[in-house]
């Protein structure tokens, strides 16, 4: 096990330098410029050129990278130049984050926690009305969009019976239940298309695996249903569940800049949209840099959990 995580912490390096000369180009692929964004389309070239330079913009793309590169390895993304004009990058990160990470999180956990007890379901009562009812609701799930589910949501629970504000955010020091009623919409908008994708593949790993001969002879011989499918089936059907988890996990990441736009969630993907739309370039490196990490960390751990439920893959 631990030769297999020294192996996947190496593969990780190259890919981390690859994104980070990727997010260090966005600043050079954007039209206009850095000077343009901070003083105006009607400045001089002369202004323009003189903010650049005091900037270090006019030196070689190399030096460029390695001072900010450098920098990002301390955690310094430099000054916002539009969104909040002189405000650390890092401070807004900071400031947004945990709201990103709680609706990811939150999202992510209803999305297993549903997907894959339906596919269990559909799977052991395989061609059952149980079954075909599961399947029929998981492509439904999988065809509607976002958006549309979290304003069907919004009328409905929010408008119309009133259960959960349709609006905002309450913070984890307000309270655990205030947070929790905050986030229920935008994690159900989030998480329930991931959920029935998760089923739909935790219905196909375990129909492969139920059709196993052990899984027979241990119904066989007597053992309890319960035991056989959570003891032996889903343990050696978690692998491809944990590689579409994985995909899922990202998924959510990237998801949470419609759906907070949606809810007005003051999080880090709302913030990245802005900065998109003013041009504001290092937070929307700070951005890139930061999601692209987290998906790395992420597939780190579904490559290593693989190892876990698979002894097979640690050698």
């Amino acid at each position: 096990m631990l030769r297999l995580l020294r192996f996947r912490l190496l593969a990780v390096i190259p890919t981390i330098v690859l994104v980070s000369l990727l997010t260090f180009a966005l600043s050079h692929l954007l039209p206009g410029s850095v000077g343009e964004t901070i003083l105006g389309a009607q400045a001089s070239p002369e202004a323009v050129a003189e903010i650049e330079t005091s900037m270090g913009l006019d030196k070689p793309l190399p030096t460029q990278y390695m001072s900010w590169a450098g920098d990002a390895l301390r955690g310094d993304f430099g000054e916002s130049i539009a969104v909040e004009r002189g405000q650390e990058v890092r401070s807004m990160i900071t400031s947004r984050l945990p709201t990103t990470l709680s609706l990811a999180g939150f999202a992510l956990l209803l999305a297993v926690c549903l997907g894959i007890p339906a596919g269990a379901l559909a799977a052991f009562r395989s061609s059952s009305l149980t079954d075909r009812v599961i399947t029929v609701v998981a492509s439904i799930g999988l065809a509607v969009p976002s958006f549309w589910l979290a304003i069907v949501l919004v009328r409905w629970l929010a408008s119309e019976l009133g259960w959960f504000p349709s609006f905002g955010y309450s913070p984890l020091g307000d309270g655990v239940g205030s947070w929790l009623h905050s986030l229920v919409l935008p994690a159900l908008a989030l998480g329930l298309p991931s959920a029935a994708l998760i089923a739909r593949q935790s219905r196909a790993a375990l129909l492969e695996v139920l059709q196993q001969d052990y899984i027979r002879t241990a119904l066989a011989v007597g053992l309890r249903t319960r035991t056989v499918l959570f003891r032996y089936a889903l343990k050696n059907a978690m692998v491809p569940i944990i590689t579409i988890i994985g995909f899922q996990a990202a998924f959510v990441l990237g998801g949470s800049v419609v759906i907070e736009r949606v809810f007005g969630l003051p999080g880090f993907g709302s913030l990245a949209l802005k900065a998109v739309l003013a041009q504001d370039i290092p937070v929307v490196q700070a951005y890139v840099l930061f999601i692209a990490l987290l998906v790395i960390l992420i597939n780190l751990v579904v490559d290593v959990s693989y190892g876990w439920f698979n002894p097979k893959v640690r050698q």
